[in-house]
């Protein structure tokens, strides 16, 4: 990150706030795949009882197919669910590092801008 000087102060705000926005977005992503998560570890409950006879069917988009073999369904659950949390464990570690970037520019943008501040009060006077 560059310094933020008062030439440059209000392209820094800009890509502050961007990336406020990139960190409510990415936070959203991971909302939506705990959920996802969520889904899955409860079908995986109430599958795993079943007998491999029981009769199961899966959505695939807006159809409904039998499953032939339970056991590949599980399977497939399971390594479903193992990509969405390493996807959702590396979203989580994005947003931390980007919280931990836009601390440290807010912490130089706060000064900079008080100071403006001050400037433009002084010369209203």
């Amino acid at each position: 990150m560059s310094e933020i000087t008062p030439e440059n102060v209000q392209e820094q705000v800009n890509l502050f706030r961007q990336m406020q926005q990139q960190i409510q977005n990415l936070s959203q992503q991971v909302s939506q795949m705990d959920m996802t998560i969520g889904e899955t570890k409860r079908t995986l409950e109430e599958i795993e009882d079943i007998d491999n006879d029981a009769t199961l069917y899966r959505a695939i988009g807006s159809v409904m197919k039998k499953i032939d073999d339970n056991t590949i369904l599980v399977k497939d659950l399971n390594d479903e669910k193992e990509r969405m949390e390493i996807r959702n464990n590396s979203l989580k570690n994005q947003i931390e590092k980007m919280n931990v970037e836009i601390a440290e520019m807010q912490a130089k943008l706060e000064p900079v801008l008080q100071s403006i501040q001050e400037n433009n009060d002084k010369s209203s006077k």
